[in-house]
């Protein structure tokens, strides 16, 4: 009587509380890695200079220094947006393929009370045999 009780609490509660609370820690997963790769803070500074490296432009007007200013600071956004637009690839990347994973692990919270009993079933079978 009280075997039945605890395999039923158990299966109530794997099949109702269980879920729910898989779903809120995979939610909190996927906000994890979004703001562990910062995704919309690269969004709003794409075009940035990669690591605020500038090179300020001169106070009087000197055509090759404005020039060299000039190329540098070209460069070096270039590279910041070399380097975000490979960050932003990464980390969609990483939160799609862990997006993708919450079906098959909800599948597998499901099926898992099933694997169990039958691989005791199969265990039980081996050592018979």
């Amino acid at each position: 009587m009280k075997i039945t009780s605890i395999i039923f609490g158990y299966l109530g509660w794997h099949y109702s509380k269980a879920i729910r609370s898989l779903s809120r820690v995979w939610k909190i997963f996927l906000i994890f890695i979004f703001n562990y790769f910062s995704i919309d803070l690269l969004f709003k500074n794409f075009f940035d200079p990669w690591k605020r490296m500038d090179d300020n432009y001169p106070k009087s007007f000197n055509l090759k220094d404005y020039f060299y200013a000039f190329m540098t600071n070209t460069i070096v956004r270039i590279v910041g947006i070399i380097m975000r637009t490979f960050l932003i690839i990464i980390g969609v990347t990483a939160y799609l393929i862990f997006a993708l994973f919450y079906p098959l692990a909800i599948i597998l919270w499901l099926l898992l009370p099933s694997i169990i009993i039958v691989l005791i079933i199969f265990g039980f079978v081996l050592i018979i045999k």
